[in-house]
């Protein structure tokens, strides 16, 4: 029954180290590299963790999630512990309600101080040391006045032993020092405005700690916005885009998932085949071999990146808006879309629905558009059956998009994403 009561009293604090506890189980079972150090940071990354050069430049979601994200087990059990032995004892001297409203916004101050200090930086952050010590200001706060009216207040060896977590944490796993003082500083502040609700009466401490509510939400949210970073928000997509033109094949041998290469070869020969023979559709079915491991993969995952390149594609004209540009990105559209047509008649039977000529020629501009000598091919008078002024146009614009990103971009986006063909179970 004590144990009940105590469970009661402090029941957000049972309820955050339940949820902290299972994003680390369910992210750990849906995604084989959250245990793998080679590729934990990838994991992080694409689960959430505060990664400014992502945040800053429109990701804002991850200066919530990043805060639920841990680096093993370790790091998750040292903040839960630092957590339950404050909250345990600040929770009930608060009540639940703002004891959450600290915890969260503290946590989302860290977060964004994190992103603002390291914003020049490949930095990855997550934990909830920022809340935690948000929590631990508070603590400090309610402490002091505790004391000075002669009441009980929170026992220093708690405040000790949290913050001993915290930090012994920290500097195991790399420690966050922005987040660290951000959300000291917020929950002290918090605190103070907590405090002084309680001499108002019950409506007005509650219109009190609602307003106090809603204008930190309101002053994070305008400075994120403010720090927003279109340039860095333009590199981002263009080497994700990037990325996936080259697992594609598109951009050499060297970047190429396996075998794709070998399998384009075989399409570009079944479509040379049928435009000869004046064919309405090209015999695909030979492309395929079943035992063949790699063919299986591809069968698998190309669709799945030529949706992708789709996406990023359709979100790079929204930031490309010049003619050149616009129209190669539509050519890169079109070629990917004809792909997972391709694919499908390859592996899944499905009736070849595109007209030949115009997958060869949507292949071959694309091809031009992506080669470093198209602009001599169009000088020497090559015809590809598009005005040549246009073509140039579309080369020299996309190859701007694809010189866009610079080292930190670059950094970024390569550790995100699975190194793995699947990293799914």
């Amino acid at each position: 029954m004590p144990l009940i009561k105590k469970l009661f009293a402090c029941k957000i604090t049972f309820l955050l180290i339940l949820s902290n506890l299972a994003v680390y189980l369910v992210a750990g079972y849906l995604d084989t590299r959250a245990f793998e150090s080679l590729s934990q940071g990838s994991f992080l990354i694409d689960w959430g963790a505060n990664v400014p050069a992502l945040t800053m430049s429109g990701e804002y979601w991850r200066l919530f999630t990043s805060m639920f994200l841990h680096v093993g087990f370790l790091h998750l059990a040292v903040n839960m512990l630092a957590l339950w032995s404050l909250g345990t004892i600040l929770e009930a001297r608060m009540r639940s309600p703002v004891f959450l409203g600290v915890y969260l916004l503290s946590g989302l101050c860290g977060s964004l101080v994190t992103a603002l200090w390291h914003r020049e930086d490949f930095f990855v952050s997550c934990g909830a040391s920022g809340a935690i010590l948000g929590i631990f200001g508070a603590a400090l706060v309610y402490g002091l006045h505790d004391r000075r009216m002669g009441r009980a207040h929170v026992p220093p060896a708690n405040l000790l032993f949290s913050l001993a977590l915290t930090f012994g944490a920290g500097f195991v796993f790399n420690v966050d020092n922005a987040a660290h003082a951000g959300g000291l500083v917020a929950g002290a502040l918090l605190a103070v405005v907590a405090l002084f609700g309680e001499r108002l009466r019950p409506a007005a401490q509650a219109a009190v700690l609602a307003a106090a509510a809603v204008i930190g939400a309101v002053a994070l949210a305008a400075v994120a916005y403010s720090q927003y970073d279109r340039g860095m928000q333009e590199q981002i997509a263009a080497a994700r885009f990037q990325d996936t033109l080259g697992k594609m094949g598109l951009l050499g041998i060297g970047r190429a998932a396996g075998n794709v290469l070998l399998l384009d070869d075989c399409i570009a020969e079944a479509l040379s085949a049928a435009s000869r023979d004046g064919a309405p559709a090209p015999d695909l079915r030979g492309c395929a071999d079943p035992g063949d491991r790699e063919q299986a993969l591809l069968a698998r995952f190309m669709p799945q990146w030529y949706r992708t390149c789709q996406v990023q594609a359709a979100g790079l004209r929204g930031l490309y808006p010049d003619a050149g540009a616009q129209e190669a990105l539509a050519t890169v559209d079109r070629y990917c879309g004809l792909q997972t047509r391709i694919y499908a008649s390859i592996f899944q039977q499905a009736p070849a629905d595109f007209d030949v000529k115009e997958a060869m020629q949507t292949r071959l501009v694309l091809r031009v558009l992506l080669d470093e000598g198209a602009g001599f091919l169009l000088d020497q008078g090559w015809n590809f059956g598009v005005d040549p002024e246009k073509l140039r146009a579309q080369a020299n614009a996309l190859r701007d998009i694809l010189e866009a990103p610079g080292e930190l971009a670059t950094a970024v986006v390569d550790e995100s994403g699975c190194p793995y063909w699947s990293c799914a179970r």
